[in-house]
């Protein structure tokens, strides 16, 4: 899969995501206080799957109906935990990240939203 780590998810979930084979960009990489909208657009137009922790993604996508091709959110967790939900989400919601959902992880819960 393709994905784009928001400043807020990068460093483990990075190194964890291009181990496992993922094609991995980094917000960080061009521009750390590149705002959510700019974010939003490159994962876009390169078809990537914007992987955060911040809210504010699904907010511009529900109700501002924003197009997008995926967003996976992560609970902002200790590391080790945060690696373990991420390697959950991709074991049993690939299919859902590949179609564009939204994915929402926490610690308890993974609500997916089309």
């Amino acid at each position: 899969m393709r994905f784009l780590l928001d400043v807020n998810a990068s460093g483990a979930v990075h190194l964890l995501l291009a181990k496992l084979g993922h094609d991995v960009e980094l917000v960080s990489s061009v521009d750390p206080r590149m705002a959510d909208d700019d974010i939003l657009a490159w994962a876009r137009r390169e078809q990537r799957i914007v992987v955060t922790t911040d809210q504010d993604f699904e907010e511009m996508i529900w109700r501002e109906q924003r197009p997008h091709c995926g967003v996976l959110r992560l609970e902002n967790l200790p590391r080790q935990e945060r690696l373990a939900l991420l390697l959950d989400v991709l074991g049993a919601h690939e299919q859902a990240l590949e179609t564009g959902a939204i994915v929402i992880a926490q610690s308890r819960k993974i609500r997916i939203r089309r």
